[in-house]
């Protein structure tokens, strides 16, 4: 299927490994000239180089911490400079840090405040002008089923990435008549590297296999599994691309079904599976 990417420019945020690499790598794969950055220069190279091997696209890789505006600046700089105008953004970063209300501190706050929320909001105010002028444009943010479902363990990310859902449908009918659409992705367990570090972790301290906690980890999702980098880079693809062009503003959960186990039935599940 032609999804109208062949030559598009990307930038995909916080892309040297996880489910920022993946959809670098789907987006390259279907034509698109990819930039991507990190914080770790030697991994970023080693991802780019991969990349650029495994795909006809051109790859350029950027330094860039994205909680510091001035890193944002350089990054887009570069991009603009070596493939052209941003046409699609990937807005992705790491995990803010997990606790409940009084295991946080206003630091915490902060800096996730800056990396989470304020970097995506700095990136899509300086590429959507181009996009605009240019009629074209897409933009997609990762964010977490959390989103639908708040998580008290997870309070900085369920509220940060909540309000960039709330910002991206707030501003999506204005881009939409210049033909530049935002969408929220929420996945929920996916199998990156830094969730199978946990469930390695996991597997030693309950002194259980590691098949045995991958399955803790998937409880209570219907398709009995966590989800793939791969699967959620597809879906991003798929917004990216012109075969879904009838829609925007939409957070979108991709979770194995997760969301539709009505909390009585997980309640009574977990009794029986404590």
């Amino acid at each position: 299927m032609e999804l109208g990417l062949n030559n598009r420019v990307a930038l995909v945020c916080a892309s040297s490994q996880g489910l920022g690499k993946a959809i670098a790598t789907s987006l390259a794969r279907e034509g698109s000239n990819i930039a991507i950055c990190g914080r770790n220069s030697e991994t970023l190279e080693k991802t780019r180089q991969a990349l650029a091997a495994q795909t006809n696209a051109k790859i350029i890789g950027v330094v860039a911490d994205l909680s510091v505006k001035k890193d944002i600046e350089k990054l887009l700089d570069t991009v603009q400079t070596q493939l052209g105008s941003i046409e699609i953004l990937v807005n992705n970063t790491g995990n803010p840090p997990v606790g409940k209300l009084d295991q946080l501190d206003d630091s915490d706050w902060d800096d996730a405040y800056q990396l989470v929320l304020m970097s995506a909001i700095r990136l899509i105010k300086q590429v959507v002008p181009d996009m605009q002028k240019n009629g074209w444009g897409r933009i997609v943010n990762i964010a977490t089923s959390a989103v639908e479902q708040p998580r008290g363990d997870l309070l900085i990310s369920t509220t940060l990435r909540s309000g960039l859902a709330s910002f991206s449908r707030a501003i999506a009918a204005d881009l939409a008549r210049q033909n530049v659409l935002i969408h929220t992705v929420c996945p929920g367990v996916i199998s990156t590297g830094a969730m199978l570090n946990l469930a390695e972790k996991m597997s030693v301290e309950g002194n259980i296999s590691l098949e045995a906690a991958k399955d803790q980890l998937a409880f209570g999702i219907p398709m009995g599994r966590m989800g793939t980098p791969e699967e959620v880079a597809d879906l991003v693809t798929c917004l990216a691309s012109d075969k879904l062009s009838y829609m925007t503003g939409q957070s979108i959960t991709i979770d194995g079904g997760k969301l539709t186990v009505p909390l009585k039935s997980a309640y009574a599940e977990a009794s029986r599976n404590p």
